[in-house]
């Protein structure tokens, strides 16, 4: 996987879990990956594009800058990128059952639903 896509898979599989909120993210791959995430972000401008996205991350064009930075620092730090490429396969299945009441979601390559998948807000008028 390119960094571009490892970048762009993880800010798609991360942000269901930040919509859920706090307790979604605490808990097994969501904490874990959202680490990893983080981890490049170090100086305090790049923090608060952070703590922005977690207080907006339903923001794509948040996400979008988030992604774009990510990708620029996982050039440097290859072992990040091959941590979070690690544990893409499980947030993205957990993440999967979290996503409900958002208005923005950004799927990947595949959508994958047991039962059915609405476009936009199922307004019929």
């Amino acid at each position: 996987m390119t960094l571009e896509i490892i970048a762009g898979t993880a800010i798609v599989a991360i942000t269901p879990f930040l919509v859920k909120g706090g307790e979604a993210i605490a808990t097994g791959v969501g904490e874990s990956l959202w680490a990893a995430i983080k981890k490049p972000f170090t100086s305090d401008k790049d923090r608060a594009i952070i703590e922005e996205l977690e207080k907006n991350p339903d923001d794509l064009r948040l996400q979008g800058k988030t992604e774009t930075k990510l990708e620029s620092f996982l050039e440097t730090n290859p072992e990040i990128a091959k941590e979070i490429n690690r544990l893409l396969p499980e947030a993205e299945k957990e993440a999967a059952i979290l996503i409900q009441n958002s208005k923005n979601i950004v799927a990947g390559s595949t959508i994958k639903a047991g039962g059915n998948v609405i476009i936009g807000d199922n307004n019929k008028e």
